[in-house]
């Protein structure tokens, strides 16, 4: 695993602060809506340092850091509804119901390439969150580029479990990283973000619900008990994260975007009208908020530690 990793940031914060971070929820396919957030940064000529995405959020900031403008759209739209990427057929042949080997090497690699150059250039820092099946919790990985075809990190940040066998990475399986850390905004205090913005999927409204049966969830999932509670127990601690996120943006340490009504979007959408009007929505809520959001960006904040 060293290979692919740089040192976390957090090792050597106190020397190495970031003036703001960019935190991008995941969300599957719903995630189009960062996608239009992030078009319009780029519109904009916004930039951050440091950029800490989850599941799908993790592609959106690979694209994003790439200065790929309109790609993760682009996969969404032409995409979504390829069977190479989610079908039964793929479960029938390789017992994955989404595609991770084909979406992160045919896909990423030569149907819909990233900008390589453009994202050395860039010189940010990315950290990726995956959740490790055997301990039930968030694991924080910091890749140095993209060249290698595959993305390991990326797909085990965007592996659900149920529809992928996880990602082997090192000794350990590792799945979605939204199971531990939806809204990874701590984590980006912990890495030496002095203030940042938060990208959400879900309206400003929204709480998240308990599972439903969860007897079958963890008969599903019986070869890691620690995790399967985590999967069960996600609500309660997303919605402590929705609180954390407001308060953040209260006292001024966070600047929050999020939906302006429910998206009413499934993880695995794949009606592309739907998915073409999220991505506009985030593209116009990005808009409506660029003049609080530099000024945001304008105004020096301090070192803020959520505990």
């Amino acid at each position: 695993m060293r290979g692919w990793l740089s040192p976390s940031p957090n090792f050597f914060w106190r020397y190495s602060m970031y003036s703001c971070g960019l935190v991008l929820e995941g969300g599957g396919n719903r995630a189009i809506y960062t996608s239009g957030v992030l078009d319009a940064f780029m519109d904009q000529g916004i930039t951050f340092p440091y950029v800490i995405g989850v599941s799908a959020g993790s592609c959106n900031a690979v694209s994003y850091i790439g200065k790929c403008r309109g790609r993760q759209h682009d996969i969404s739209i032409q995409y979504s509804g390829d069977k190479r990427f989610m079908s039964l057929e793929n479960m029938i042949k390789n017992g994955e119901f989404l595609n991770g080997e084909w979406l992160f090497g045919e896909l990423s690699y030569d149907l819909s390439p990233l900008d390589q150059e453009a994202y050395d250039r860039a010189n940010t820092t990315l950290c990726v969150v995956v959740t490790n099946a055997l301990t039930g919790k968030a694991e924080y990985m910091y890749p140095k580029d993209f060249h290698k075809r595959g993305c390991p990190i990326l797909r085990a940040s965007c592996a659900l479990p149920g529809a992928t066998k996880g990602v082997v990475l090192g000794k350990d399986r590792y799945f979605d990283g939204g199971i531990t850390d939806s809204i990874p905004l701590a984590h980006a205090y912990e890495d030496g973000c002095q203030k940042a913005v938060v990208v959400l999927t879900q309206d400003r409204n929204y709480q998240k619900q308990p599972m439903g049966h969860a007897r079958l969830i963890r008969r599903i999932f019986r070869k890691y008990p620690l995790m399967t509670r985590a999967i069960l127990n996600r609500y309660k601690i997303y919605n402590r994260q929705l609180e954390t996120v407001w308060d953040a943006q209260g006292r001024g340490d966070a600047f929050v975007i999020a939906p302006d009504h429910p998206l009413h979007c499934p993880t695995l959408e794949r009606n592309t009208d739907k998915l073409e009007q999220i991505y506009q929505t985030g593209y116009r809520n990005a808009m409506e908020q660029m003049d609080a959001l530099k000024a945001f960006l304008a105004k020096p904040s301090p070192f803020t530690e959520i505990k």
